[in-house]
């Protein structure tokens, strides 16, 4: 019984073994399609593309790279690409065809972006010029005009750093966090910090713009922070300026809105009242203006005394003898 048993085992993991090897074989195999169409495409930079490369359409394999050729057109060298394409798909005037990252260990796979239906492309397109297609992307980039900085960190600083982004580039979006630690290690030991960030982030931005859809959030983050860190960099001498400066015209400024009432504590609501009723009060005395106008007499003529509307008082005999024929006129109230 025992070798029978010993059969029957050897005959189970021979099956179980075909069945893995035929589903592992089917996992990396490019999809089979009822017809492929033929198309070719020109680059200016294919590094890391190879015959045998995936076709896809948003990650789907639809077809696979069959050559490349290197040939001279108008004075340049260009990377003609030859693939094949699932006939379910068209080439028209607006699709674009990308090499992008299928990891940072080398591997990349051609993109169509915005293909066509066949059955609404019309007249397809066979060949895509340059101004259809986005090169590869050198990931020396990344550390371009570093050198100096790159002197003064240990490898294991630049293998963390590009691992996190490695892994956030896949698609882990806890990497973040860990991308972010990184840079700040990279940048605690350097003179000129907001300098080094800048230039590190530019790179990062122009390597996101290449990479697959999970660089779409990165590059948000990536123009936000660039941002006020080029627009602080422009400006660095006004902080200086403002140093300087800034108490003499503050206190001037504090001192001018004291002399205008503006102090603190102050009842802005009392002050608004009080100088609207001003207002008010002026423009009831402007009112009283015509009344008084009309009241006041016409001016005596030249010699004669002055008129009283009550009637004149009569002065007693020693006033007049004070006054000694002066011409004086005292009006009953």
């Amino acid at each position: 019984m025992k070798p029978v048993a010993a059969l029957w085992r050897l005959l189970l993991a021979g099956a179980v073994a075909t069945v893995l090897l035929v589903l592992v074989a089917n996992a990396i195999t490019p999809p089979a399609s009822s017809e492929l169409n033929a198309y070719t495409a020109d680059f200016t930079d294919v590094s890391g593309l190879h015959a045998g490369a995936d076709v896809r359409v948003r990650g789907v394999r639809v077809g696979k790279v069959e050559n490349l050729e290197l040939r001279r057109r108008s004075e340049q060298s260009i990377a003609e690409v030859g693939f094949t394409l699932d006939s379910r798909y068209a080439i028209r005037s607006s699709t674009r065809l990308a090499v992008k990252y299928q990891a940072l260990t080398g591997l990349r796979y051609l993109e169509v972006i915005d293909p066509a239906d066949a059955g609404h492309a019309g007249s397809p397109l066979r060949h895509l010029p340059t101004s259809m297609t986005q090169p590869s992307f050198d990931i020396t980039h990344l550390f371009n005009g570093l050198q100096p900085v790159l002197a003064t960190l240990s490898p294991d600083d630049l293998n963390r750093f590009t691992a996190n982004v490695d892994n956030f580039l896949s698609g882990d979006g806890s990497g973040l966090g860990d991308v972010l630690e990184s840079m700040h290690s990279l940048t605690q030991f350097l003179a000129d910090r907001q300098r080094v960030v800048a230039t590190l982030l530019g790179n990062l931005k122009a390597i996101a713009d290449t990479m697959s859809g999970h660089a779409k959030d990165f590059v948000r983050i990536v123009d936000g922070a660039n941002k006020p860190i080029d627009a602080a960099i422009d400006v660095l001498d006004e902080f200086r300026k403002s140093h300087i400066y800034g108490p003499e015209f503050t206190s001037a400024v504090v001192r001018l809105l004291d002399g205008a009432g503006l102090k603190p504590g102050i009842d802005v609501d009392l002050a608004l009242d009080k100088a609207i009723t001003n207002v008010d009060n002026f423009m009831d005395a402007v009112k009283l203006v015509p009344a008084m106008w009309d009241n006041i007499p016409p001016p005596a003529a030249s010699g004669q005394p002055l008129q009283c509307s009550q009637g004149r008082a009569e002065l007693p005999v020693p006033v007049e003898v004070l006054l000694n024929g002066q011409r004086v006129v005292l009006c009953k109230q």
